[in-house]
């Protein structure tokens, strides 16, 4: 079987966009220093899905001391940050912050354009 000639080249990937804040920044310089991780390490962050198309994704991040051999890595602002290729269309775009409220304390915050209830397809 052959396919007629489209004149369409192949198509260009671009790397996921990731965006930290400088709080949140900060938070993991502090935690990568805190574990002796800074040359090596970064941070995995994931994104799963519930049941079918109508669950909302969730996201959640984790300390690591390497990536895996078939991980894609962003690097930027002296952060590695480490995902593996099934999470990573489900990434771009988030935003990771860190957030101090007298109500609800602290932590780390996941923001994503697809809204709260960002659905996975």
């Amino acid at each position: 079987m052959t396919l007629p000639e489209s004149g369409i080249s192949e198509p260009v990937l671009t790397p996921p966009r990731v965006h930290v804040t400088q709080a949140a920044a900060e938070q993991i310089r502090e935690m990568l220093a805190e574990e002796d991780l800074v040359e090596e390490g970064g941070i995995r962050l994931t994104a799963h899905t519930g049941a079918g198309c109508s669950a909302p994704l969730q996201f959640g991040m984790v300390l690591e001391m390497a990536p895996d051999d078939d991980d894609l890595v962003l690097q930027g602002g002296g952060l590695r940050i480490f995902m593996d290729s099934d999470s990573a269309w489900a990434l771009d775009g988030l935003q990771v912050d860190w957030v101090d409220s007298p109500t609800l304390g602290e932590g780390f915050a996941f923001r994503h354009p697809r809204g709260v209830t960002g659905r996975a397809c």
